[in-house]
């Protein structure tokens, strides 16, 4: 396989000069007939299998990366099925990361653009993140989605109903007769966490319910997160007698608190989680959830991707087909069938 040295004798310049032109560097001034040298030294020699240099004649290298913040989370794995099916269809292949590539000190996200090996980036940040952050690390003019974010100012979004999804849960919740009702929300700057909390407002107002100010929590969408929410409720003295869980996964660390505490679910406790994993079905008792459209928001965001290639400009798609739908199991019940009723 030819070498850099030897593309740069082949064209009559310096092994820094190809380089740079591989990569695209703006900084880089040279005549245009010197630039179009080096490429048809590229082009006849062993070097053309390199894959910058595939991706500088194509000006595409068939291939984006989707970066979410944890590759285990089950949570994440239709999402990353929509993307995935979708991107094969057009013939497009999807390169997996985590989304602390875009961290300042190891920018692997700007080096994978620089080298022309994605073609754009769909990016699902960690909620503690700001949601400028994409905007601070990603180079200028890179095609980007932000994926579960509503309406990002600098790039396109793709997100579901998560105010219709809060609203379901709460109204499914209010049909079975509860009148106290507290929400175990996601952290306050994220988009998804203020969209579930105002669906979550509006059930409570639809049906003439006041909402109490003590029995919501803002720590966020994981296990340990949901234990702290729970134990942060039993801290203030009261509970309600059932709760919104606005994740899954925060949902699993609510139930680990409740048996801790020797509260029984659904008996002194009814709850219902946004989103619809294999775990709902496994824990104990199985939770009742919301099934939300996680491969169609996937789906969505690479074709929202290869418009932002196109040059198709910004969009904010709110993925609404299939809607959320209740998924009853066994952390729920009546108020006047529990055990705090009887009491």
């Amino acid at each position: 396989m030819a070498r850099l040295r030897d593309v740069a004798a082949r064209a009559g310049v310096s092994v820094s000069v190809v380089s740079r032109v591989l990569n695209e560097d703006p900084k880089l001034r040279i005549r245009e007939e010197t630039r179009a040298r080096v490429l048809r030294a590229i082009d006849g020699t062993n070097y053309t299998h390199n894959h910058a240099a595939r991706a500088l004649r194509l000006r595409r290298s068939g291939a984006i990366a989707l970066l979410i913040p944890d590759v285990t989370n089950a949570i994440f794995s239709e999402p990353s099925r929509g993307v995935a099916e979708t991107a094969a269809e057009a013939d497009l292949v999807v390169l997996l990361g985590r989304s602390e590539w875009l961290d300042a000190e190891n920018n692997v996200v700007a080096k994978l653009s620089h080298q022309g090996r994605v073609d754009g980036f769909i990016i699902q940040l960690r909620d503690e993140e700001r949601s400028t952050k994409v905007l601070d690390l990603l180079p200028v003019d890179a095609p980007a989605v932000v994926m579960n974010w509503h309406q990002h100012k600098g790039l396109s979004s793709v997100a579901m109903d998560d105010f219709e999804a809060a609203r379901l849960a709460t109204s499914f919740l209010v049909d079975l007769g509860h009148r106290s009702i507290g929400l175990i929300g996601g952290l306050p700057q994220t988009s998804t966490a203020r969209a579930r909390e105002r669906g979550f407002r509006r059930a409570l107002a639809d049906a003439g319910i006041a909402m109490r100010r003590d029995w919501m929590t803002q720590f966020g969408y994981t296990p340990g997160a949901g234990r702290v929410a729970l134990q942060h409720l039993l801290s203030a003295g009261t509970l309600p007698t059932c709760l919104v869980v606005a994740n899954v996964n925060a949902a699993v660390g609510v139930l680990s608190a409740a048996h801790d505490a020797g509260l029984d679910v659904p008996e002194q406790l009814s709850i219902v989680a946004i989103h619809d994993t294999w775990i709902a079905e496994h824990t104990s008792p199985p939770l009742t959830t919301v099934r939300m459209p996680f491969y169609e928001l996937g789906a969505a965001a690479a074709r929202t991707l290869m418009g932002v290639i196109e040059g198709g400009g910004k969009h904010h798609v709110l993925v609404r087909d299939p809607p959320p739908v209740i998924m009853p199991r066994r952390s729920h019940m009546s108020p006047a069938g529990s055990r705090r009723a009887r009491r």
